[in-house]
């Protein structure tokens, strides 16, 4: 794995996946591995690369799978905590440029002004049914 890519797991399990703002790997690079429900790959590709039209086809089911959530730091500084189960395992300080694939409970700090970009999977299923405070 590239060195500006770190998962951070505990017993066994993928907390989290840390792309840095320097990763630099040329071509396509999926950092997710192939099991989880949320992929996620960099394109670092020379002017006049083209990928054909395409589309993704549906999955026939999904079934039970734990929301994974994406965070992009376009502008600031901010802390991560990540949860195994309930209790808090480790912490990540997150930079401009950084990114972080998030695959356990966790909680947010902004240690300076910042501008988050966060994807998560959808359909959403309103306030109450979306989260369960720790």
């Amino acid at each position: 794995m590239n060195q500006n890519v770190q998962q951070i797991s505990a017993d066994g399990k993928i907390l989290a996946i840390l792309i840095r703002s320097k990763f630099n790997t040329s071509g396509l690079s999926f950092v997710t591995p192939d099991g989880f429900p949320f992929q996620l790959g960099l394109h670092i590709s020379k002017k006049g690369t083209n990928i054909k039209a395409h589309r993704h086809l549906p999955f026939k089911e999904l079934r039970d799978l734990y929301p994974q959530e994406f965070f992009y730091v376009e502008k600031g500084k901010i802390e991560v905590g990540l949860y195994k189960d309930i209790h808090k395992y480790s912490e990540v300080i997150l930079n401009k440029g950084d990114m972080l694939v998030v695959n356990c409970p966790h909680e947010v700090k902004f240690l300076e002004d910042s501008k988050l970009i966060e994807l998560k999977q959808g359909p959403y299923r309103g306030k109450d049914a979306e989260k369960e405070y720790i």
